[in-house]
């Protein structure tokens, strides 16, 4: 039972603020009855709220459980869960105030709507106080420890383990350790083994029933820690940095935890979202449309000026890798030589020579990419995602690399309106991973939106 309640806490904070706003509702309506002397005029009928009060409790737990109040995971640090009860009462008082004015039928007393709210920060605060006390105990008597490993037995490694140890509130249970150095096979640090060397780290995962895994390695490069996370895919396991990594944090959407003095880097993983998909897909097809049909004068125009300027056919057809790998065939406005090898690397200098002189515009005004909206209406490209990539750079990738494979390509990203072709698309990686561990609708807006203003510019388009 305890083990259930520490795994399971979320249901335990949704049962709570049911009752909590249950209690406030009918308290909210009593205290306002009782004071009908001081106010000097009656209340409306009781049967209002109580036949609102099911569609009221739905609608505010329903507003919390979007704003990510009852999802999943690790307990909440004392400051986010007041943010938390914060954020979840103002933004639930406010839907709910909505839905009063909207509807006559629930014309709720403004003040009875005052007091229920003032109640419910109230005794959420308190009975949240009141149950984040609960694991803590429960977790220093032995239930519902997370079952951990620490990569690197050196130094960072050995320190981590102490802050550990010294923290059993904090809920881990160190079962070992992972060194690639044959000399501390058979060493035992504070009773804890060395359980193999870190490309071991899949086995040992699955037949210790690992949960966390601590990188206390400061050395170790970037796309090692990559090639790690990319073993364990399909295990619930998550990464943790306990070094100065912070290339790696600031583009794997890290949260950042401290034991003690020792900071701790969540490398959490990012989640398949169904609504943003059907938001992003809906999205694609309104801006594609729009786009064809508003850029109609430049779909007449630049065929006549690319036939002008150079010998060859008007469109460049190439094959591109899209989603999980699949090839692709691309559209773009041609804008190099019919001479020009397609497959190698793009044009990285405004002075190459492999560029027409109308090729030159179209690249630095983006509008050879215009018959890219085919492909999106097709469904082989998003507007915004990474940019797809040629097969023989693909082939080239180390297994963490094609992580940059599980997202649609697109358009437009990050790297277009941050580094646009100052980088070449082949060392980009940094942009794209940090879109695919943060992409949502919100940020795909922005990246349109920044879009516009990245291609009048010109900067660092060749």
């Amino acid at each position: 039972m305890k083990n259930w309640l520490l795994k399971n806490w979320h249901i335990v904070i949704l049962s709570n603020d049911a009752v909590v706003i249950s209690v406030s509702w009918f308290a909210a309506y009593a205290i306002r009855w009782l004071s009908t002397p001081l106010f000097g005029y009656a209340i409306n009928p009781f049967n209002i709220y109580l036949e609102s009060y099911p569609a009221m409790l739905i609608l505010w737990v329903a507003t919390n459980s979007v704003f990510g109040t009852y999802k999943p995971g690790k307990l909440k640090k004392n400051l986010e869960e007041l943010q938390a009860v914060v954020r979840g009462v103002v933004l639930a008082a406010l839907v709910v105030m909505s839905v009063s004015f909207l509807f006559k039928e629930y014309d709720f007393a403004r003040s009875v709507l005052l007091i229920f709210i003032g109640l419910t920060f109230l005794l959420t605060g308190i009975s949240r106080a009141v149950l984040f006390s609960i694991p803590d105990r429960l977790r220093k008597s032995g239930f519902g420890l997370t079952r951990c490993v620490i990569v690197g037995a050196g130094t960072t490694g050995i320190r981590a383990l102490q802050s550990i140890s010294d923290h059993p509130e904090k809920g881990y249970d160190v079962v070992g350790f992972l060194d690639d150095d044959m000399g501390k096979k058979d060493l035992t640090i504070s009773k804890r083994p060395i359980l193999g060397r870190i490309d071991d780290i899949r086995d040992i995962v699955d037949r210790s029933g690992i949960e966390e895994i601590f990188i206390a390695i400061p050395s170790l490069p970037h796309s090692r820690i990559m090639e790690l996370i990319m073993k364990c895919e399909g295990i619930p396991v998550s990464f943790r940095v306990t070094s100065d990594l912070f290339g790696v944090i600031a583009h794997n959407n890290a949260d950042i935890e401290f034991i003690e003095d020792f900071p701790v880097f969540d490398l959490k993983e990012e989640r398949e979202n169904t609504s943003y998909a059907v938001l992003k897909r809906a999205l694609d097809i309104i801006l594609a449309g729009i786009g064809i049909v508003l850029l109609l004068p430049f779909w007449l125009i630049v065929p006549v000026l690319i036939r002008l300027d150079s010998k060859g056919g008007i469109f460049f057809v190439h094959e591109r890798v899209g989603l999980n790998g699949r090839p692709f065939r691309i559209y773009k406005f041609r804008t190099m030589k019919t001479t020009a090898n397609p497959y190698e690397y793009s044009p990285g200098q405004p002075a190459d020579t492999r560029i027409t002189r109308v090729g030159r515009f179209l690249r630095q005004t983006s509008l050879d990419e215009l018959p890219n909206l085919i492909n999106v209406l097709k469904g082989d490209m998003s507007i915004v995602g990474p940019r797809p990539e040629m097969p023989f750079i693909v082939e080239n990738y180390e297994e963490w690399q094609k992580k940059r494979l599980t997202v649609k390509p697109g358009i437009t990203g990050l790297w277009q309106i941050l580094g646009r072709k100052d980088i070449p698309l082949q060392e980009n990686l940094e942009y794209d991973f940090y879109y695919i561990k943060n992409r949502s609708f919100l940020l795909d807006i922005i990246i349109i939106l920044k879009t516009i203003p990245a291609i009048l510019s010109r900067k660092g388009a060749y």
